[in-house]
Order: C-alpha cells, then structure tokens, then sequence
C-alpha cells in the first residue's frame, strides 16, 4: 500500500501505534482518507485481523464508502468485501448485537425498530390513556424519553431534574411507553445505543465475546457522541484500549440530540496514554474562506486549539450581502446562480427568455394569480412558466449540483423554493426521506414489518383496514387488546418462525368480533402466515410479491388515475431497492430491508451528482463540501438562535454550527442577512449576527449600504459585551 500520498501528519495518524489514538482533524483536512488508510494499514501489516477490526461512521453512506476505499487500497476484488472489518453506524451495528442477543432481556430477536413517527404514534395513545390531555404534547415526553435513555437510564431510574410533579407525569408516560414497546416486541433509535450495554453490563461473558470480536475500534465524529455512545465504546475498549478516534470539537453541533462534547474535550484523560495528533492542512477551502471561519470559531474558548491553514490559492474575498427581506434573499441567490452558470461576470444582466407583452388591462390580485397558475403570462422560451422581472434558468444545468444554499431552519427554505421555481433553478432539498414517507410506500413496509413481527401494533393499525375489511376503530381496540394479552401470556425468546404465528392464529379464533370482522381479521393474518409459510429458498422478493398480491394493495392503487399508477410505480421502485439482500433467505432478507430503511438519515438521502441546487439546513450539511455555499439568515435570533442566547453552552453550539456553514465551501462563499424577515406571519427586524461581527474585513467584499456589522472604532474586533 503507498502510504506517499499522505501528508507528515496523516501519515502519523495511519501507522500509529496500538493504543488511544485522537486524530483532531479540521475541517477538509482529509479525516475519511486518514480512516481508510488507517483500516487498511492495519490489516495490511497485520497488526489486526480484520474481522475484529470495528469502524463506527457518522452515516450508512459514509461506511459503505469506506468499505469501497479499502477494498481498493487493498487492491481486493469486491467479493472479498465478507471478510472486511464490521462497519456502521452506531446504530447499524447495535441492531446487529440485538438481533444476536436481545433474548436476554426478553425480546424476540424479531423486533421491529419504532422510528420517529412510530414514537409518536403510541405516545399519543398513552397519553390518551393517562388523560394528559393537550398541555404537554406527545413531542414534549419522546424528547424526554430520548433524553432519558441517552444517559442510560431506564423507567425505574429515571431521574432528569424536572419539577416534581411534570417528573411524575414523565414517569408514568416513559414507563407506559417502555411497556407498550416491549409488549410489541419493538425497539426504538435510542434502544439500538440502550439496550447492548444493558446486555453487555448484565452478562459479563457476552460483553467479553464482543471484546474479543472487536479487538480494535474506530470512530468517525467522535465529537458528537452521546453518553450512551461513550459507553458502549468504553465498554467494549476496556481491556485492549485500542480505541482510535477522530473528530473536530469545532464541530461538535448536535447537543440537542444529547452529544456531549466533553467527550472528545476529555478523551486524554478518560485514555491517559493517548496519542494525540492534529490534521490542520486544509486541502478544501480557499484562504479567505479558512480566515473567516478561523475567526468565527475562536469566538468559542473551550476547544482543543488548532490553526488550520492551506496551499490553496487566496481565492475571491467572501461576499457578505444585505438584503431587504427572505424573498430578496432568495431572489439575490438565484441572480448569482444562474449567473455564474451561464459564465457570465457578476455586472452582466442575467438570462431572461422572452416573454409575452404585459396586457395592458388591469387584473384584480385574484386574476393575477389565476392566470399565473394557469401559466398564461408566459411560459417563456424552454417551456417554463416565468414571472415579470425574474431571471431565468439556462437550458443548459450543467454544474448546478456545485452549489448548495444553507440555512439554521428548516422553515427557511419556503421562498428559496417559490423563487427556484419561478426561476426555473431545479433543486434538491435535505431534510426529509421523503420517497419513504409515502403512503403507499410505508403501507407496504407495514405488511413487510408484520410479516417479521405480527405483533407490531403500530403497523397493524396503519394496515388492517388498508385496502378496506371493514375494521374500525372499535374492532382494532379489541384485537390490539387480544395481541397484547396474547403477548404477555406467550413472550417470544426464540427466533422467529411459523409457528408462533400459528399459535396466535389458533388463538385468534376466538376472539370476539362480529361476523364479518371475525372473518376480515382471520383473513388478514392468514396473509402474514402465508408469507411465513415460504420455503426455505424463497428470497425478499418473493416475499414482497406475495404480500403485494395477498393484500390486493396493487389493485386498490389502480384506480384508473394517473396517480394510481404513479403509486404503483413507486411500489415497484421499492421492490428495485430490496433486490440487494437477494442472496440471503427471505426472513434474513427482509429484516436486513427493513432494517436498513428504519436507520436511513437525510444525509444517506442526499443525491450526488444531480445537477441541482442542494438546500439545506447547517446541521444536515455536516461532512459535505460545495464549490459554492451560499449561507443565509445570518441574523441575531436565527443564528444565533433566539432559542439559544442566554445559554453560553447553547451559544457555543451555534458558534460551531456557523463554522461548520462556513467550511463547507470550497472555492465561493456568499454570506447574505436580511433586514426584515416574516416569522409566524408577522415582520421581524433582527440586527446582522454576532458571527458576522467576527469576520476579518480584509477577506470581505461588502455588498451592504450601512456595513453596520463592523465595528466602527475597532474594525474586525469581537466583542461580547456589545450584544
């Protein structure tokens, strides 16, 4: 393996000793290439065989990426990916663990993983239950609950702090909630972290089998691991320490998801023979760019120091634009977009097709609005409807999937997109798996999920009466009731088979229903029993054919419309995704699909290579690049969030999150704040944000009439006590 590639630094990371090993890596100083070479090297050299060798990355993206890198550094050919080390997600392989050992406590190694939606399904039927009535929200005890098992700590030691009496309500909603899931035989994002290192705590033996099994562990962003995370590696390091760790404390940006960035501030104690080393070049980010963001980030006093610094050219000062509103700030990027894609200077006038003269006869608000929905002002010269005034997109979108426009909300992407639109700029949004949010899509995961486990409550709510059986509410309650009864009175301990569904099929004959429901209920489980009842041989995709033709969903969604078919057709692309566990027997298959689908982030979703703009929140950009960033709403209470200010933990956060913005671009920024933005539908002024008080005037191109962000007596001077 050429290790020549690699630069003083690197280079000491990837042949490091055995032992603690802290890789602080900077932004885009080549962490993922210091992690697949550190991988290979150790397997190359034979330091540690590389089926016990545990690499832990921030997405499922990331780790499949990771593996290819190996191989190649490896010269192997792919199929020896089997034997390549275990590698995931902190939740990926905690799934795994579970699948193995969750018997121990209880469960089927059948489980169904309960993602987001799923939670709050059943946390609003328990609150229902409690009669919590509408003061605290489901949303308000999931994040508890969530919180809660971050730190390990299970109903009957749950204990956060809160006012006695919200503690008690907060205990009987997470005991409940812990019950229902067990009676379910379902696990939710926080289980996968929880429950291994209540195993592994409990049955000394077991946690040493892991230890034995992972002999060397490796953590991407280790800076944003929560206490659950730190143990399970601590746990499973203990013996050896072999724990080789990179992260940027700049960069920790996920405390409220319960990171803790004293894990990687403290890592040298908690290992006291360390090997700590710093990656500083910075091979992404232009001069300029590197200035801005150094500024920004030495707001913050409690960090491990690094300067970073790079050979790349000085690159174009960063562009700091004042705009009158959101809409003007989305306008103003689309400007610059189609701009730079047409190769045009910034003083030229953009792109515009011709459009059709403006009648002369005035129009009330409403018929403007008609006609321009019906597309009759002018559709322009490619076909796309356009709006007086706007610039229009070339036909020529090549290069688009270079820009990114990022921004702290989420709600900030409204008139981005209602701008993008009438400019004809195609984008991508990040935030969102939204092909699996689809009703036909989560239908069909559904039966899937049943056919696993039957007694997950949650599908079979979604789908029993999906297509109609004529099963209602008060019909569901009575067989919801007989599962849970049945469950208690039958606990799963062994792996899933037929038969523990022919016994509750047995028992479901004398359930009491009416006649007609009696018969629709039978029916139902009788499809589930024929999936089970496939021979050994069969694969995921038998299994996903029969379920499609036993529920007769297809046929419900061909309703003779053009969106019937086009649900149908998303089905198929459903099945197209599953075709990848083909080579494993249809049970092993379909809970690897299922799997895979419940651990899906926005990251995993992010297309690259689209020739598209990609909109983005700051937190969902963590570990991408862009030739061009435009970042947006730089303004006191949305960055820094208003939510955040009288926090100095909480400020130091945001701080971070600008940072992480700002070295996401590689080669142009654009730093835009408005002068008035809409919130809850009432105009706001906010002040330019602190961060932009940071910015080093030399490496700016100020496009703002007052520059009011800029101190006037000390220049570039950051000072606290002014906000």
């Amino acid at each position: 393996m050429d290790l020549s590639s690699l630069n003083k630094q690197q280079l000491a990371a990837v042949t490091a000793p055995l032992g603690p090993v802290l890789v602080l890596a900077g932004a885009g100083s080549g962490k993922t290439r210091v992690l697949t070479f550190r991988v290979a090297y150790l397997i190359e050299q034979k330091l540690v065989a590389s089926g016990h060798i545990l690499a832990l990355t921030f997405t499922n993206k990331a780790a499949k990426e990771m593996q290819g890198r190996v191989l190649k550094l490896l010269a192997a050919p792919k199929q020896s990916a089997a034997g390549l080390p275990t590698m995931g997600t902190f939740h990926s392989v905690c799934a795994r663990i579970l699948r193995k050992e969750i018997a121990a406590l209880g469960y089927g190694p059948d489980f169904s993983i309960f993602d987001s939606a799923d939670q709050l399904k059943v946390l609003r039927e328990i609150c229902d239950e409690l009669g919590v009535g509408k003061k605290f929200p489901p949303t308000v005890f999931r994040s508890i609950i969530s919180r809660a098992k971050n730190v390990l700590q299970t109903p009957g030691e749950f204990n956060l702090g809160l006012d006695p009496g919200f503690h008690e309500l907060c205990s009987k909603v997470y005991t409940a909630y812990q019950n229902f899931l067990y009676q379910q035989n379902a696990v939710d994002f926080d289980d996968l972290l929880m429950l291994p290192i209540r195993i592994f705590q409990a049955f000394p033996k077991t946690l040493a089998n892991y230890q034995d099994l992972f002999q060397y562990i490796l953590v991407d962003e280790y800076q944003d691991t929560n206490q659950a995370q730190y143990m399970f590696l601590h746990l499973l390091s203990q013996n050896r320490g072999n724990l080789f760790v990179v992260g940027d404390d700049a960069q920790s940006i996920y405390g409220f998801r319960g990171s803790d960035i004293a894990n990687i501030l403290n890592f040298e104690k908690d290992y006291p023979n360390t090997l700590a080393i710093k990656l500083e070049q910075n091979y992404r980010s232009t001069k300029n760019i590197l200035a801005v963001a150094q500024n920004v980030i030495d707001l913050n006093q409690e960090q491990k120091p690094k300067i970073l610094w790079t050979n790349n050219e000085a690159g174009k000062r960063i562009w700091v634009e004042e705009v009158g509103d959101g809409r003007e700030e989305a306008v103003f990027i689309a400007r610059q977009i189609i701009k730079e894609i047409s190769g045009k200077n910034e003083n030229e006038p953009e792109y515009e097709p011709e459009l059709e003269p403006e009648p002369s006869t005035s129009f009330s608000i409403l018929d403007q609005f008609l006609k321009k929905q019906s597309g009759s002002f002018g559709a322009g010269q490619y076909g796309r409807r356009s709006s007086w005034g706007m610039p229009q997109m070339p036909p020529n979108t090549e290069g688009l999937h270079n820009f990114a426009v990022l921004y702290r909300t989420n709600a900030q992407s409204r008139e981005l997109e209602e701008v993008f639109i009438e400019c004809g700029i195609p984008y991508q949004i990040v935030g969102g798996v939204k092909f699996y949010e689809r009703k036909e899509i989560k239908d069909m995961l559904a039966y899937a999920r049943l056919a696993i486990n039957f007694a997950d409550l949650v599908s079979l709510k979604r789908v029993i009466n999906v297509p109609a059986r004529g099963i209602g509410e008060k019909s569901y309650s009575i067989i919801k009731n007989f599962v849970i009864d049945y469950r208690k009175s039958h606990p799963r301990t062994e792996s899933s088979d037929s038969g523990s569904l022919g016994q509750f099929r047995t028992a479901l004959k004398g359930i009491t229903l009416p006649p007609k429901q009696h018969q629709a209920v039978q029916e139902f489980f009788g499809i589930l029993a024929a999936v089970q009842n496939l021979p050994p041989g069969a694969t995921i995709s038998d299994a996903l054919r029969l379920l499609l033709k036993l529920s007769k969903i297809e046929d419900w969604l061909r309703d003779g419309t053009e969106m019937g078919d086009a649900r149908v057709e998303n089905l198929q692309e459903l099945f197209n995704v599953a075709v990848k566990f083909e080579n494993a027997p249809w049970q092993e298959g379909l809970t690897q699909f299922l799997e895979e689908v419940a651990l899906i982030t926005d990251l995993d979703s992010v297309e690259d290579g689209k020739e598209a703009v990609t909109l983005m929140t700051l937190h969902s950009a963590k570990g991408l690049e862009f030739d061009t960033v435009f970042f947006v709403g730089l303004e006191e209470g949305l960055l820094p969030h208003s939510q955040s200010l009288l926090d100095p933990a909480q400020l130091a956060e945001e701080i971070r999150l600008a940072y992480v913005g700002l070295t996401r671009a590689k080669k142009r920024l654009y730093l835009v704040y408005a002068r008035t933005r809409r919130v809850f539908g009432s105009l706001q002024a906010n002040a330019p944000s602190r961060i932009l008080r940071a910015l080093p005037q030399e490496a700016l191109e100020i496009h703002a009439p007052s520059s009011s962000f800029i101190s006037p007596d000390k220049g570039i001077t950051y000072e606290p006590a002014d906000f």
